[in-house]
């Protein structure tokens, strides 16, 4: 009697006389186990699963693709595949599927990124990135010329137009235009005009810093000595190199007197005297003030030299006029 068996499986048929048939013998099976298949098996029809399907290696999980069109000779439309590298041996880690002809990346539905006016970038692969197009945007540190464009409250430091021409606008929102230069006519239906305020009252010195107050100043409280006017740009900004040759600055100084009366008595620039180059209305400079009233002293400085020297470099035209 045999005792060896083996496994390598041989169909076995009987006969069944009524129906005159050979059937099948098989054996049953247990669909409450778990079986261990160690070949490969393959499936002419579909197979359904009612529960997950595990798979330690993936679903169609391939090194390359060299390795799945090895595998998968003749794809099907929709058969889907995961690539770990390119065909160079870059990491893509990528989902395909095959669209009837070829393997086709499914990264999503959208297939560009077009980066449009006032952008630069874009593509249809890989990692995309978007950046700002300076040669339409304005940025913090470009340089751009705009065309029909509106601004918004601007404010415009130190402006410059070349052989440009602003035509029919309107600024409606007070824009902050620091020193602009204007050639030609300008036609302008009003101007406010800073005026500092101030309870300082006249005398020694008087520093007038044109930059930090503005074209006018009124000085509320009685002038106390007769005093020198010193006009300057700023504390750190001589007026000298304010003012280009050719080039005037008009200043009016309010001053209150009491019932002593004071008046100006020299005039400098930048803190040199320039008492010798100044030209008084009616010929003479003023020797006193009027009582009681606010004298106004307008003072125009006109550049007409360009030298360092203050004296030679200024000549100043000054007014005084009793305002009771």
């Amino acid at each position: 009697m045999p005792t060896t068996f083996s496994y390598d499986g041989k169909p076995a048929f009987m006969y069944d006389e009524e129906s005159d048939q050979w059937l099948q013998l098989g054996g049953a099976i247990d669909t409450s186990a778990g079986y261990s298949w160690t070949g490969t098996q393959a499936w002419s029809n579909d197979v359904n699963f009612t529960d997950s399907l595990t798979s330690k290696e993936g679903i169609n999980n391939f090194l390359n693709p060299a390795a799945r069109d090895a595998a998968i000779a003749s794809p099907v439309h929709g058969t889907v595949a995961f690539i770990r590298q390119d065909a160079g041996g870059n990491t893509v880690n990528q989902w395909q599927y095959y669209n009837g002809s070829s393997w086709v990346a499914n990264d999503g539905d959208i297939s560009a990124v077009s980066s449009g006016l006032g952008l630069t970038g874009g593509g249809t692969a890989g990692a995309l990135t978007l950046a700002v197009d300076t040669a339409f945007v304005a940025t913090t540190s470009n340089t751009l010329t705009m065309t029909n464009k509106t601004l918004t409250a601007p404010t415009i430091n130190n402006p410059s137009v070349t052989s440009g021409t602003f035509i029919g606008g309107t600024f409606t929102s007070a824009p902050a235009i620091d020193r602009p230069t204007i050639t030609g006519t300008a036609e302008i239906a009003q101007i406010l005009e800073a005026a500092a305020v101030t309870s300082y009252s006249a005398t020694g010195t008087v520093v007038y810093n044109v930059l930090d107050q503005g074209a006018v100043a009124y000085f509320t409280s009685s002038a106390s000595s007769n005093w020198t006017l010193n006009l300057r740009g700023s504390s750190t900004t001589s007026l000298v190199n304010l003012v280009s040759t050719g080039e005037s600055l008009t200043i009016a100084m309010l001053v209150t007197n009491g019932a002593t009366a004071f008046y100006q008595s020299a005039m400098e620039i930048d803190g040199t005297a320039v008492t010798s180059v100044t030209k008084w209305q009616g010929g003479s400079a003023p020797s006193s003030g009027n009582a009681s009233s606010v004298d106004i002293y307008s003072i125009t400085a006109v550049k007409v030299a360009n030298t360092s020297t203050v004296a030679s470099a200024f000549t100043v035209f000054a007014s005084q006029t009793q305002f009771a």
